[in-house]
């Protein structure tokens, strides 16, 4: 399907909003890209669902088109090197970018028992003056 045919086919079906979800968005993100820009000229509205490994310069080529974005923060910076490979400062700076943007930010997180769930890990993402958590646009 070409990005004409999906946001067509979401007005076409009364959907408010398309959800960039499923597959990681930056997996396909010229493609998400293009539909997105469609979907913003049209009226419809735009959702990432996101690792948040985004990068900034797609992070702002993306952001005027996107009304929210989903973000999931798997745990602190030793379960990501452990049990990812990755890192989270990158998760957090991607976090950051999006709210200064003026996107609408969620940040999910899967507790794993035994991984990601003692007192110290799951401090900082429930605490909201934590780094981390920032206010959303507009509140």
């Amino acid at each position: 399907m070409s990005p004409e045919q999906i946001v067509d086919a979401a007005i076409r079906n009364g959907c408010r909003s398309i959800s960039y979800t499923y597959t990681e968005p930056t997996v396909f993100f010229e493609f998400a890209n293009d539909c997105a820009q469609l979907a913003k000229e049209k009226g419809v509205r735009n959702v990432f669902v996101s690792n948040g490994y985004t990068g900034p310069a797609a992070a702002r080529l993306i952001a005027p088109c996107l009304d929210a974005n989903n973000i999931d923060l798997k745990g602190s910076d030793r379960f990501y090197r452990e049990i990812c490979g990755a890192r989270l400062e990158p998760v957090r700076e991607t976090i950051r970018l999006m709210k200064e943007l003026g996107v609408w930010v969620e940040v999910t997180t899967l507790i794993i028992p035994g991984l990601n769930d003692s007192e110290q890990t799951s401090r900082p993402l429930r605490n909201s003056s934590s780094p981390l958590i920032l206010p959303s646009p507009g509140t």
